[in-house]
């Protein structure tokens, strides 16, 4: 897809989640987070912009590189041999639609954060519980179901999948950060206790003497939290553990208020249907869609390009804008004539918006607010990785990625009707066949893509036997994640070509450094300090090659370490 990698992005579609959280986030915390998400940035070293006509470089490697491949892979309808013009399948929307969907998605992220406080008493919704949802949709074949809405396909997927569900029973009666300890964990469990206090009169009676011992618990331990520096030692850790464990009292209470969350998935399917049936109609009245103008900073580091349409503003970097120019040109190449120029410059400026429009509604974050964060659906491994796949391995295509956070021109995405224009074959979801060819492979940090992209590719490489076929894959270091599991075990066994003895390479956590998810927002752009950061959590690499890849792209002991190698964040010159 193209959103989400690294601990929020690479790729969008950075899905069940499992229990025990090691990032002080709560039970699930790590798996309900797309990539992106890390602390801090790597080392500031600078990126280099040189004129207009050249691709600014860090380290001597190019941020970009949109040289075509030789045959570029096609998505979907690519099973018949032929390679899918870039908008042959997929109706673009109008500007109009586009701008409509925003509106709507706003209203739906809304509706569904009075849900949560009305029926649940949750201050906010759960983080990223909107995003999975969406992603879960969007990890599904498209294909047969060509009319479903690009941006909610499956709107009632959270009546066949459990999902959402565990993410709302989760916060109930807190999500228990099970890496605290000393005061932090002291808080944690007060904000535990006098929220399940306030359960007591919507649950059953048996659950209120467990809570009043564990207010009693609370009162003759506080003078504990004195003295003691160390996790293992720590009774408030060891409280919330067990509290959170199976069979305890988060457990139990999850039980009984299963009943409440299920209202909060009705209200989500009835808002979702009710927004579609909007769209249907707005698509229907032929709305008239004006022209989308851009206004173009000069200052790589500092400047913005602002797209303008309808009272709607979209704000990405100057060094953005520069890559999404030079990405649409390499698939529509400019024409001569001055009237044929300025058609393109028109349908460039309403591509531009509707793509960045997209995946903004997406986010649901604002990237004219300077210094946001989060929301990272779009996180990358650095550009040093992808130059030394390309030379290594002859590395040339994604399969998550999107126009926003690419390396090469070829990719597959979330949301080929806006995608296309920019290089996108569709979803990596909908491909029946892959031609052969050496594959990067950065899927959203979620627990059901991961499975689901784990799936796809033991069904590739299962069934392209007589092809050359390579994929490095790199995914959160997750033990006991369904997708990472398979990929561990028998099925992968004669596909995985890791060298030091083990199923995969590690890269430990904070040891190295991933491309942020909002690179493309205005305040980042040229500047390395927010562009890159240092992700907080070990990423697994998996090198999968049937025989044939094996034999024309051999990965040895010192390409692993050299891989390893590439991803820590470089030494300030």
């Amino acid at each position: 897809f193209g959103l989400a990698r690294a601990p929020r992005i690479r790729g969008i579609f950075a899905m069940a989640k499992r229990g025990g959280d090691t990032d002080g986030e709560g039970a699930n915390g790590r798996r309900q987070r797309a990539k992106g998400g890390g602390r801090g940035h790597g080392s500031v070293v600078p990126i280099e912009c040189a004129g207009l006509g050249s691709t600014p470089t860090r380290l001597g490697a190019a941020l970009w590189d949109f040289a075509a491949p030789d045959p570029a892979p096609a998505a979907a309808t690519a099973s018949s041999g032929g390679e899918a013009t870039a908008t042959a399948s997929f109706e673009e929307p109008s500007p109009a639609l586009e701008l409509r969907r925003s509106q709507l998605m706003a209203q739906f992220r809304a509706s569904y954060a009075k849900a949560c406080e009305e029926v649940l008493g949750l201050e906010k919704p759960p983080n990223d519980s909107v995003d999975r949802w969406l992603l879960e949709q969007l990890a599904q074949s498209r294909n047969g179901s060509r009319n479903a809405d690009p941006m909610l396909p499956h709107p009632t997927i959270a009546n066949s999948s459990r999902v959402l569900l565990r993410e709302l029973l989760a916060e109930v009666p807190l999500r228990c950060p099970t890496r605290a300890f000393g005061q932090p964990a002291l808080e944690a469990l007060r904000t535990y206790h006098a929220s399940a206090k306030r359960w007591l009169d919507r649950v059953p009676e048996g659950l209120a003497e467990a809570v009043h011992e564990l207010g009693v618990w609370l009162r003759e331990s506080t003078s504990q939290a004195q003295g003691r520096r160390k996790a293992e030692d720590c009774p408030f850790k060891s409280k919330l553990h067990e509290l959170s464990r199976e069979g305890g009292l988060s457990s139990r209470f999850q039980a009984s208020v299963e009943p409440f969350a299920l209202q909060v998935i009705d209200s989500v399917n009835r808002a979702a249907e009710t927004m579609l049936s909007e769209l249907r109609r707005f698509a229907l009245s032929d709305a008239p869609s004006g022209e989308v103008s851009l206004d173009v900073g000069d200052d790589l580091v500092g400047s913005a390009a602002v797209l303008r349409y309808d009272g709607d503003e979209v704000r990405i970097s100057a060094l953005h804008y520069r890559k999404l120019r030079a990405l649409y040109s390499s698939h529509n190449p400019m024409p001569s004539g001055s009237d044929a120029v300025g058609d393109w410059e028109k349908a460039f400026r309403r591509r531009l918006y509707l793509m960045a429009r997209r995946y903004i509604t997406f986010i649901g974050l604002d990237p004219s607010e300077d210094g946001a964060r989060g929301g990272n659906m779009h996180a990358a491994a650095p550009e040093s990785v992808f130059a030394w796949l390309k030379t290594e391995f002859d590395v040339r295509y994604e399969c998550f990625a999107s126009p926003l956070n690419c390396y090469f021109s070829t990719f597959f995405s979330a949301f080929p009707d806006v995608d296309a224009p920019f290089g996108s074959r569709g979803s990596f979801f909908d491909v029946e066949a892959l031609p052969e060819g050496s594959y990067e492979v950065g899927p959203p940090y979620t627990e059901e893509v991961l499975e689901l992209m784990a799936r796809k590719l033991l069904s590739l490489l299962q069934h392209g036997a007589s092809l050359a076929l390579s994929f490095f894959v790199f995914v959160p270091d997750w033990p006991g994640a369904g997708g990472l599991n398979l990929m561990d075990g028998p099925s992968f066994a004669a596909y995985r070509r890791s060298r030091h003895g083990g199923p995969f390479a590690l890269a430990k956590g904070r040891e190295h450094h991933y491309i942020t998810g909002v690179q493309f927002f205005a305040d980042a752009g040229a500047n390395a300090a927010r562009r890159y950061y240092t992700v907080p959590h070990g990423t697994r690499v998996y090198v999968l090659q049937n025989d044939e890849g094996a034999k024309r792209w051999p990965f040895s002991e010192a390409h692993e370490r050299t891989l390893l190698e590439k991803l820590r964040p470089p030494l300030p010159t």
